[in-house]
């Protein structure tokens, strides 16, 4: 599948930031605890941030307030989904290849490492929103989040200050994933999020799993790719053809 090529900086290697739900597994997580515990009322607070009344931050806390189901029901609940098999091997190949990265999602870390943990990864780097539970519903925690951004996770702050001074690559599918793509040296992408680079012009790939991602970041390491970037949300405007996928 051919999409929209560009170029970025391989020296040193980059820093890989990955989403969550609908990335590395197949359906949206928090959605679905929220349509399976949250009382009646989630629907507004979803129509709200659809229509972009409100961000995902206020809209969160809205709906996990409205579940009063302790948190291990959830997790209990959610054991029921699996990641993409595909991502094992993706981490193996990132670590055997000293390339940093980091889980970066809008989702919530407990469910997030659950996840994880029931795969037989333990040592994932993972930076999310927090639940804990709260008089009469759950109460979300949102660390990463940044005043200037309606998002509970503002994932261009929280990459930028990770990578440190590396170009960064995103993995990722949907709307959360907007403003970090706009400002990533290279997006690998699915669903709205390919939607989304289309209409804007940003070098992306298309993916269907990780094993197309790892493909191409090995293609990466045996290529001599352009000089290092002054700075690491850098995109060039008029970016080269480059082959990514075969």
């Amino acid at each position: 599948m051919k999409e929209v090529k560009g170029s970025i900086t391989m020296n040193p290697n980059p820093f890989i930031t990955i989403d969550f739900d609908g990335t590395v597994t197949d359906l949206d997580i928090t959605d679905a605890i929220i349509k399976e515990f949250a009382k009646p009322g989630w629907e507004e607070a979803e129509r709200l941030w659809e229509e972009g009344g409100i961000g995902s931050r206020e809209c969160l806390a809205m709906q996990m307030s409205l579940i009063d189901a302790p948190i291990e029901r959830l997790l209990e609940y959610i054991r029921d989904f699996a990641i993409d098999e595909s991502f094992i091997g993706f981490i193996g190949f990132l670590k055997e290849f000293h390339i940093p990265f980091g889980i970066i999602s809008d989702g919530f870390q407990v469910v997030i490492e659950s996840i994880l943990a029931d795969a037989g990864l333990y040592d994932i780097p993972v930076y999310a929103n927090r639940l804990v539970a709260g008089d009469g519903g759950l109460k979300t925690l949102f660390p990463y989040a940044n005043k200037s951004c309606s998002s509970g996770m503002c994932k261009c702050k929280t990459a930028g200050g990770l990578s440190n001074g590396l170009p960064i690559i995103h993995i990722g599918d949907g709307r959360s994933d907007f403003c970090l793509a706009e400002k990533a040296a290279y997006v690998f992408s699915k669903r709205r999020l390919t939607d989304y680079c289309r209409t804007k012009g940003i070098s992306h790939s298309a993916f269907n799993n990780f094993k197309v991602i790892e493909r191409s970041m090995k293609m990466l390491l045996k290529h001599t790719l352009i000089p290092e970037r002054s700075h690491i949300y850098q995109i060039e405007k008029e970016p080269r053809i480059w082959n990514l996928v075969s």
